[in-house]
């Protein structure tokens, strides 16, 4: 099996080289899953692969996060950049880096295409999204990390395509790709790499304090290889680009021993010592977190809660062998931070120390006190405060300046110095950070790069302006009754969570072409018969379908069955609506993380007919944790609430656990002519009563809800 090792900067990369990886993975300063980490200049991008390159190591470059319509030049001179630049593979997620991807085939570049491997982000769970990823020419998939033994067995029976695991790291509580909390309390998406880690903080379920109910366990695989290898798995993957050199080279050299020497395979049984477990177990310590692989045995009770702190034994010995003389231990952020950043600067005899605090992450720098030979060219810490509130960074505000001395005096070196270091973090953290970075997306393209992104005129369905009267309702099967399918007979229908046996009472009464059956945005290989069997019984009803995973999209071709791509495959780019329309597609919905100036963009470019929910109560995430693992004896679980407003509803949906946030987004009474679609959609699948929301609907006037990422804009 190969060894992956993150790397979220060079000396990272350098560690990993050093311990032993067969790969690295690392992304630049934009367009990857972990825009929080220092990550990579074009500069060091190609002394990147220079240096694994030298070592027989292999470079994967991560472009794995959700595309807008202006960032797709940005996405294509990066593929540029990697092919030009030896990368061995792209890590991709969006539709249309894929597109762009398939018409580098006909560069080359200096060093040949890099191989495609899909990222976790685009959750393939079952064996037909695994079928459809080798179609498109995909070399390797890297699974979600819910998956047991034996589902990752059957997609390993998929023959053609190389299979990548986690092996080590941090586990996120909604399946990889499936999780708007981030995006939903404060625009900062984890589909964009921005996450604020909303689920590792304290939540209330029905008004009783549970604490971090939603944070996993660590995964440690380390004891576990031999099994993985026969499995199918072909590489494993070690979690962890936002730590440190230390903890990477540790990490590292563990699962290296425990594999063997790189120019030998697996070894038939890895002897694996308590020594060699308990240091494993520290890197999770060194985040405050426990470990587990019970996901493998398809076990999904006990993984959540943080059971070590930084004050245990096990966490301060951890936090000691990894800190490698920097300030805090690297990890997620146990609670997200505010919209704005904070700033503290502490006056001491032996100089400053300075800490600024961003979207969960921090950094922290040391300043010599400085002798003022100009009194009246000093600037208070107070006034340097008060300039930065004054000129927000990339649109985020200073929310928080604290100093123990505010009337300390910094000359003008070091104010600037202060505001130089304040810039690049925040800027590095919102992708607006150079390095580099700018030059290269200014660089001619290759003419099929060039040709690649070339827009063609917006389809002509799309006519339907925000503000205009909804066309589309999406119900549950559950609440679909008779008497609504006579109230909302004129509209199209989209109905979710059907089997088999409700196609006849659901179509009763209903033009075929008004009705399109929803296929589940997550199932596992367990559920392949059962999608099978519904897409038969569409096929047969002559009705059509709406496909929401790399799977049901997949299921939709091999049957035969006309179809769109629905909210599970949203789009932000017009190249990503080419390649759906490609594989198939009759229309495609629009993210509904999108901004109005990416839906705007979007509306103007699309060669699909496009839906946009106008008005939903969300599902906010999916996860294998059953709903009703934390809930006091006898009680319904019916909100969990956190901090920051966000408040959820549990429901459980065959094999996962759906959180819908229990506000709506409401964008009704929005008028806006320049986002057009052929659908102005109403999902009312979360509603306890949809006919009430309806009327409301088509009383005049009112005001408009929560506007999710519409004007704030989404990061």
């Amino acid at each position: 099996m190969e060894l992956v090792a993150p790397a979220g900067d060079l000396d990272c990369l350098e560690a990993a080289v050093e311990a032993g990886a067969d790969a690295i993975y690392f992304g630049l300063s934009l367009l990857n899953a972990r825009r929080g980490a220092r990550n990579f200049t074009p500069a060091e991008l190609i002394r990147a692969t220079e240096l694994t390159r030298k070592h027989g190591v292999a470079a994967y470059l991560t472009v794995n996060t959700d595309v807008s319509g202006r960032e797709i030049g940005a996405a294509a001179r990066i593929v540029s950049l990697a092919s030009d630049a030896g990368v061995d593979a792209l890590v991709v997620r969006d539709w249309g880096v894929i597109r762009l991807w398939l018409a580098l085939a006909g560069e080359g570049g200096r060093n040949g295409r890099p191989a495609l491997h899909l990222s976790t982000q685009a959750a393939i769970t079952n064996p037909e999204g695994v079928r459809l990823a080798r179609e498109i020419g995909a070399r390797r998939l890297v699974l979600a990390r819910e998956l047991s033994l034996s589902e990752i067995g059957s997609l390993a029976a998929v023959p053609g395509l190389e299979l990548e695991i986690f092996a080590q790291g941090a586990l996120c509580y909604s399946v990889s790709g499936r999780c708007l909390m981030s995006s939903w309390g404060g625009g900062r998406s984890g589909n964009r790499g921005l996450c604020a880690s909303p689920c590792r903080v304290p939540w209330a379920i029905d008004g009783r304090e549970v604490g971090p109910a939603m944070s996993m366990r660590d995964l440690v695989t380390l004891d576990r290889l031999e099994e993985l290898g026969k499995a199918g798995v072909t590489a494993l993957k070690i979690e962890g680009r936002l730590k440190k050199p230390a903890w990477v080279r540790e990490a590292v050299g563990l699962y290296r021993q425990a594999l063997g020497p790189r120019s030998r395979p697996v070894p038939p049984s890895a002897r694996i010592g308590a020594d060699d477990l308990r240091r494993a177990r520290l890197l999770g310590a060194y985040a405050g977190r426990e470990t587990t692989s019970a996901y493998l045995d398809g076990k999904f009770s006990g993984l959540t809660g943080i059971a070590a702190r930084k004050s245990d034994p096990a966490s301060r010995e951890a936090v000691e062998f990894f800190l490698d003389g920097r300030d805090d231990p690297a990890g997620y952020a146990d609670e997200p931070g505010e919209d704005g950043y904070s700033l503290e600067i502490a006056v001491a005899d032996k100089g400053l120390s300075c800490r600024c605090r961003f979207a969960g992450r921090s950094e922290s720098w040391r300043m010599p006190k400085t002798r003022i030979r100009r009194e009246k060219k000093a600037v208070p810490v107070s006034e340097l405060f008060a300039r930065l509130a004054a000129n927000p960074i990339g649109g985020v505000k200073l929310a928080d300046g604290y100093s123990n001395e505010p009337d300390f005096l910094l000359p003008p070196r070091n104010v600037k110095t202060v505001i130089s270091l304040v810039k690049a973090f925040v800027n590095r953290l919102t992708g607006q950070d150079d390095d580099g970075v700018g030059a290269v997306l200014k660089a001619p393209l290759p003419p099929l790069l060039r040709a690649a992104l070339a827009v063609s005129e917006p389809h002509p369905g799309n006519r339907r302006r925000l503000g205009e009267r909804p066309s589309q309702i999406r119900l549950s099967a559950r609440q679909l009754t008779p008497k609504l399918t006579q109230i909302f007979r004129e509209m199209e229908i989209i109905v979710s969570g059907a089997s088999p046996g409700d196609l006849d009472r659901i179509a009763a009464g209903i033009d075929p072409a008004r009705l399109v059956i929803s296929f589940p945005e997550v199932y596992f290989p367990g559920e392949s018969p059962a999608m099978r069997e519904l897409a038969l019984a569409c096929r047969l009803r002559g009705l059509r379908a709406e496909a929401n995973c790399w799977g049901s999209l997949n299921l939709c071709r091999e049957s035969g069955l006309a179809f769109v791509a629905g909210p599970g495959l949203a789009v932000l780019n017009h190249l990503a609506i080419k390649n759906l329309r490609e594989r198939g597609a009759l229309g495609a919905v629009i993210s509904m993380e999108g901004d109005r100036w990416q839906i705007g963009d979007i509306c103007r470019t699309a060669s699909l007919p496009l839906s946009l929910a106008i008005y939903a109560r969300p599902v906010l995430a999916y996860t294998r944790i059953p709903r009703a693992e934390l809930l006091p004896e006898g009680g319904a679980g019916g909100a969990w609430t956190d901090r920051r407003g966000i408040s959820l509803s549990p429901e459980t949906a065959s094999s996962v656990t759906l959180f819908r946030s229990l506000a709506p987004f409401d964008w009704h009474t929005l008028r806006n002519d320049e986002i057009r679609v052929s659908h102005l959609t109403l999902d009312l699948a979360g509603e306890s009563s949809p006919l009430e929301v309806w009327r409301r609907f088509l009383r005049p006037g009112g005001k408009p809800g929560f506007l999710f990422n519409y004007d704030r804009g989404l990061k």
